[in-house]
């Protein structure tokens, strides 16, 4: 089989050591850019969110639901 590029050139190539925060964060980073757990954290906030809202909007919502007497 013909040769269709140069070969490759020969470099110098250091022995490095990963520190144990490089090793922790290369994994974590790749977690965190993962897209299904950004939607995920995504989805929880606006959740979040939604719940203070409606609980700060209705402060006493509490009283008036404990005054039906659904729930003996």
């Amino acid at each position: 089989m013909p040769l269709r590029s140069e070969l490759p050139t020969a470099t110098a190539q250091t022995c490095t050591r990963e520190t144990a925060a490089e090793t922790f964060r290369s994994p974590a980073l790749a977690f965190v850019a993962n897209r299904d757990f950004q939607a995920v954290v995504a989805y929880a906030v606006i959740g979040l969110l939604l719940t203070v809202n409606v609980v700060l909007r209705f402060p006493d919502f509490g009283q008036a639901f404990a005054s039906l007497a659904v729930f003996p």
